[in-house]
């Protein structure tokens, strides 16, 4: 299916305008040996993206039950704009700025990129939680 050039920038501009929150990503580094110490040190991590996201959740409809709680499963995603940098599975996303304050500090790994579609207005991430402040995750 073939989208015109007006109607993919018209959808993307949209879906940026729906990007309310802000992001860095980058790739976590592996410890290192320091040779002149022989301490093993992280090196600091490389930023690969930092702007407008919007990380968002959806009912998955799975209810489990764990002891005696209902626990009900939901899938998070992340959306990026279209011309930002495709991140890789197992980056690390960190929310840097929310309109839910609760959010802000919120460290999520990517597990995977969402491809398709004619229009593309934006980009679409799977994510999983790794650190939050929130306890109802």
């Amino acid at each position: 299916m073939r989208v015109s050039p007006t109607a993919q920038a018209y959808i993307r501009r949209r879906a940026s305008e729906l990007m309310a929150d802000e992001c860095r990503i980058f790739k976590p580094q592996k410890p290192v040996l320091d040779r002149n110490t022989g301490k093993t040190v992280t090196p600091s991590p490389v930023t690969k993206y930092e702007g407008p996201c919007r990380y968002w959740e959806v009912q998955s409809g799975q209810q489990i039950s764990v002891g005696d709680e209902q626990l009900t499963l939901t899938q998070s995603y992340l959306s990026l704009p279209y011309d930002a940098p495709v991140p890789e599975s197992d980056d690390i996303v960190e929310i840097t700025k929310s309109v839910d304050s609760t959010l802000q500090g919120t460290t999520v790994a990517v597990i995977s990129i969402t491809r398709g579609g004619g229009l593309r207005g934006s980009r679409k991430l799977l994510v999983r939680v790794v650190e939050s402040k929130k306890d109802s995750w």
